[in-house]
This record gives structure tokens, C-alpha cells and sequence, in this order.
């Protein structure tokens, strides 16, 4: 009959499936899809936040590191993207020197802040000598013993003779005691300090003095800022230094003025009581960059273990413009915790 059933075609088993039923099974495998999704966003969120520690175990890691805090100690975080925490519950018991630290050698104790099982980069491989757990903070502390450094020469920086070499004569850098703190800040380079050395001010960032910059790993370091003038140096001299057994240098350019590697390189000088006893050559993606000295080789056979003498820097750049050179240096005796 017509219009009926029987007379309607039946699909043999080798024919494709309607068109409606394969425009179906895709619409529901994208929503399986985004219901999978779903559920590990939801999950992944509670496993981050089971392990975020609260502000209370901050608090509390920090009210017992307060208890026990000593001027010589260090404190320090893991990992390094968490100083910001560390910052907002010990920052006002953090110094500069501890902050832009370049090495662990002007400290004798070291304490740790770690979370999510992480270990800092400077601790010691042996065991600490405490370690406390603060819900998920937990706290560790090393006994580094005496510190090795003799002389600090930031800390010094106000009592150094400095000059502008020009046409072969030296001309003195006004110790400016009662300036203006200018600059810094995100982006905008180093701090110029209210008291430091002016050597020009025609040209404003020639001076020197202690300030804290970063390096070219975004790291701050506490440092002596001696930006160059051209091929003449600028010089900075420390009387009746304690000369020990090596001086530690370093030196690094504001991480953008490196980072492009476009720019010359930075050559400079230590000598003691006169006598070459070592030379950098920075050149841009060196980074804040190591130099070990032996200053008694510039005394000469039979220099006595507790030698003094003035030590000499002298700062130089062919191309001077964004050369925004700082460094830091200490004299040091005795046991080494520092990488030769």
C-alpha cells in the first residue's frame, strides 16, 4: 500500500548513519569535554589552595625568627618567588646588605623560610641546626660560624678619596652629605643617594656612593655605583684597608642597560698601594660577575698575614652612556664559603 511502512526503504548495514546522529555524537563529546575540564579546574583549585600557607603560619614563622634574630644573621626565603612574602612579614628586619647580598660570607648564621619543600640556593649541604615546621612554613637555621670578611668597602664608601680623572688630573669629588635621594623604583635604575660623592653635575650620574641596583637576573644587589666617564677613570681609593688572604669583587650593570647586549664593555682596575692586583673586563650578558684578588701579591715576597694598604679602583668605559656600573668588594681571611 502506499505510504506505508513496508514500504519505506531499510538502510543495509554497509550505509552511513543518518546525518542528525553524527552531528549528535560530536555535540555531546564537547560537552563531556567541558564537564572533564570543569572538574580538574575545580580540583586543580582546592589542591593549590590546600597548599598555599595561611598568613597565620607566616606570622608565626616570623614572630620566631623575631625571638632570635642577631645583627650577623641572614634571612632568606625558598623559593626565591616568595620574597615578596617574606618581605611583608620580616622586611623591616632585613637590611640592605642582607637584601642585595652578593654571598653569605658577611653572615654567621643563615635562616631559611621555605614552603612546598623547597631548599635555598646558599644553604649548606649539612643539616641545619634547627627546624621547626609553622603549619606550612617551615623554618630552618645554619650556625655558619665567623664570618672570613675583614673590610666591607660599601660600608666604607663614605671614607674613600674620589676623583674624576680629566687630561691626566685628578679632580675631586665633592662629598655631597646634605643632597636629595632621586630616582629608582620600578623600571627606572638605582637610587641616587642623598650623600654620596658628586663628580660632575653637568652630569648627574656621575657620582659614587652606596646604593642597591639589579642585576641582569632581576636580583637587588647592595653595591658601590661608579659609573664610568670614558677611557680616563673614575677613581675611588680606600686608605688602610686590612688586606687578609683574597679580595672578593663584584660588579654587574643595571639589568636594562644589559640585557639588550648592545652596549660597550666595562673595564676595571684594583690595585693595591699602587700595584695592578687584578682586572675585570664586563662585557653586557656577563651578569653580576666575580672577581677573586690576591692583594698581598702586591706587596711583594714576605707580605705579613696581617698586611694593610690602600686599594684603588679605577672604573673606565670606551662608550660610557648607560654603563650604569656598581660593585661591591670585601677583604676576607680564613675559612672559604664562597665558590673560588
Amino acid at each position: 500500500m502506499a505510504g506505508s511502512e513496508a514500504d519505506e526503504p531499510t538502510p543495509s548495514s554497509g550505509e552511513s548513519p543518518p546525518a542528525e546522529t553524527t552531528r549528535r555524537v560530536p555535540a555531546a563529546l564537547f560537552w563531556l569535554a567541558l564537564l572533564v575540564l570543569a572538574v580538574v579546574e575545580l580540583v586543580g583549585h582546592f589542591v593549590v589552595r590546600a597548599r598555599v600557607p595561611a598568613d597565620e603560619d607566616w606570622e608565626a614563622a616570623a614572630a620566631f625568627v623575631r625571638a632570635d634574630d642577631r645583627p650577623e644573621d641572614l634571612i632568606a626565603v625558598a623559593p626565591r618567588w616568595a620574597d615578596p612574602l617574606l618581605r611583608a612579614h620580616l622586611g623591616d628586619r632585613i637590611s640592605f646588605r642582607e637584601a642585595g647580598r652578593s654571598d653569605t660570607a658577611g653572615f654567621e648564621r643563615l635562616w631559611v623560610l621555605s614552603i612546598r619543600g623547597h631548599d635555598a640556593a646558599e644553604q649548606p649541604p649539612e643539616p641545619p641546626a634547627l627546624d621547626r615546621p609553622f603549619g606550612r612554613v617551615r623554618v630552618r637555621r645554619w650556625d655558619l660560624g665567623p664570618s672570613p670578611v675583614l673590610y666591607d668597602f660599601t660600608e666604607h664608601v663614605r671614607e674613600a678619596e674620589v676623583v674624576l680623572v680629566q687630561n691626566g688630573a685628578d679632580v675631586p669629588c665633592r662629598w655631597q652629605a646634605r643632597g636629595r635621594a632621586s630616582g629608582g623604583g620600578l623600571g627606572a635604575g638605582a637610587m641616587t643617594p642623598a650623600e654620596r660623592h658628586q663628580c660632575d653635575l653637568r652630569r648627574p650620574w656621575l657620582w659614587v656612593g652606596e646604593t642597591v641596583t639589579e642585576d641582569l637576573d632581576l636580583r637587588p644587589r647592595h653595591c658601590i655605583w661608579q659609573h664610568p666617564a670614558g677611557l680616563e677613570p673614575v677613581r675611588a681609593t680606600f686608605r688602610d684597608v686590612p688586606l687578609g688572604e683574597r679580595l672578593i669583587f663584584y660588579g654587574g650593570v643595571y639589568y636594562e642597560h644589559e640585557r639588550m647586549r648592545e652596549h660597550g664593555e666595562v673595564y676595571v682596575t684594583v690595585r693595591v698601594n699602587g700595584v695592578e692586583a687584578g682586572r675585570m673586563i664586563h662585557r653586557d650578558g656577563d651578569g653580576w660577575k666575580r672577581m677573586e684578588v690576591d692583594p698581598r701579591s702586591a706587596l711583594g715576597p714576605g707580605a705579613p698575614p696581617d698586611a694593610r694598604g690602600d686599594v684603588t679602583v679605577d672604573v673606565m668605559a670606551p662608550e660610557p652612556h648607560l654603563r650604569t656600573f656598581c660593585w661591591s668588594g670585601t677583604t676576607r681571611r680564613g675559612p672559604r664559603r664562597e665558590a673560588p
